[in-house]
């Protein structure tokens, strides 16, 4: 019994958080998914580019993606999406998209950052308290 409680406690505890999709494994998102900024400004822009962790908390549910406040993307478990930007510092917002049990959740926002010809990377997450965004670290 002691050995049943304590299995059934580690995969909650474990399944309670989604996992780090490498920027190389993750699927772009649909071209009918992409709202915004998909257009390559004149010279001198940069690249803005989000991964959404894969596991199965908020599987059911996506992610829209805001940049400055226009919806921009929306984005499933294990994908990725990139925007072209001029440099800067972008306020990059995520919310839940709003259908059936997906709803609810205020926007969460930070602020990013752009710079001429190179990619900046970020990384949507989850866990029991919500979907989170923040700068993508790689690990490995």
């Amino acid at each position: 019994m002691r050995k049943t409680i304590l299995f059934f406690s580690f995969a909650v505890l474990t399944g309670c958080a989604t996992s780090a999709t490498p920027i190389g494994e993750a699927k772009p998102v649909p071209a009918d998914e992409l709202y915004a900024f998909q257009q390559k400004p004149a010279a001198g822009s940069g690249t803005l580019t989000v991964v959404r962790d894969s596991g199965a908390l908020g599987s059911g549910c996506d992610v829209v993606v805001y940049i400055d406040g226009r919806k921009s993307a929306k984005v499933g478990p294990g994908q990725r999406a990139s925007f072209y930007l001029q440099p800067g510092q972008p306020n990059i917002g995520i919310g839940l998209a709003e259908s059936g049990l997906c709803s609810g959740m205020a926007v969460r926002s930070i602020t990013g950052k752009v710079e001429a010809d190179r990619t900046s990377l970020y990384r949507i997450s989850g866990d029991a308290g919500g979907v989170y965004i923040g700068p993508f670290i790689d690990y490995r």
